[in-house]
């Protein structure tokens, strides 16, 4: 079973609510985020035709608001720096995986995704009852 499957297998049997979906290539993948709504990426750096931060650029011009973590074998402080400043990653991790602490970092940010989500939502219910029931501005003298 190649490491993409295994990944699949392991987050979405360890994560509730989670379908996982893979691509072979960054150019496969930009065509998921530019298709279908996608709440996470996770990146390898090393991959066929692009690099990570190459596909990380593209896929935060892509779809700016969804979370995009580094998965990479190669822990180079230039690399980190860049994928921090650049790309603005939410987190790193490091192969071999370590299945708990790859959950963990998957969960994480999937957790402060849905949190800010739920946020945003409250609030701009708060903003309409507001502007429903805020008396009507006098008009100007």
């Amino acid at each position: 079973m190649d490491i993409l499957e295994s990944l699949k297998d392991l987050f979405e049997a360890s994560i509730e609510n989670l379908e996982v979906r893979t691509a072979e290539s960054g150019a496969e993948a930009l065509k998921i985020l530019e298709s279908e709504p996608i709440d996470l990426v996770i990146s390898d750096y090393k991959m066929p035709g692009m690099n990570g931060l190459e596909f990380l650029h593209k896929a935060k011009a892509t779809a700016p608001g969804v979370p995009r973590i580094l998965a990479t074998a190669f822990p180079d402080l230039d690399i980190a720096v860049r994928a921090i400043n650049e790309t603005k990653i939410e987190n790193f991790i490091t192969k071999p995986f370590e299945p708990e602490k790859a959950i963990d970092v998957v969960q994480g940010v999937l957790e402060r995704r849905r949190a800010e989500a739920m946020r945003n939502r409250s609030f701009a219910r708060s903003m309409e009852v507001f502007r429903k029931t805020r008396p009507a501005d006098p008009p100007p003298e």
